[in-house]
């Protein structure tokens, strides 16, 4: 997508019905910060960032210091209060956001994620419900 129009890989706009995503899994809106460690030339380096949704294979987030595409990063995620070590892959990057494809996780923290994703579903659908409850009562005024 380039300013709003959806372009082929040549940069040609195309209709937006041809338009596909190419998630296998849901993502979940989520604001969560977290540290990075990326391995630059000169060594380790540590930057923070925050989600801005996540999945059980990836997640898109604000970083400081945009990574590069294709660089091998290391999460930790702070769950229910326990940081969740997890690499991953930078699959996009731009200062905007940065899309993160994790490698494959290890059986406990693939169980914390989708425990905390699990957890999400059940709240943002009440919170949701209510909310548009109360909004639809004061736009039928």
């Amino acid at each position: 997508m380039y300013n709003g129009i959806y372009v082929d890989s040549r940069q040609a706009p195309t209709p937006s019905g041809t338009y596909r995503m190419r998630r296998r899994d849901v993502r979940h809106a989520a604001s969560i910060p977290f540290t990075l460690q990326r391995f630059l030339r000169f060594g380790p380096v540590v930057t923070r960032g925050i989600t801005l949704d996540i999945s059980s294979r990836g997640m898109s987030a604000l970083i400081c210091g945009a990574p590069r595409v294709g660089e091998t990063v290391v999460i930790d995620l702070p769950l229910r209060g326990e940081a969740v070590e997890m690499l991953a892959t930078v699959r996009h990057s731009c200062d905007a956001r940065s899309g993160l494809e994790f490698f494959p996780l290890s059986p406990v923290a693939g169980q914390r994620i989708q425990e905390w994703i699990e957890e999400l579903q059940e709240h943002s659908g009440s919170l949701f419900s209510r909310g548009y409850a109360a909004a639809a009562k004061v736009g039928s005024n």
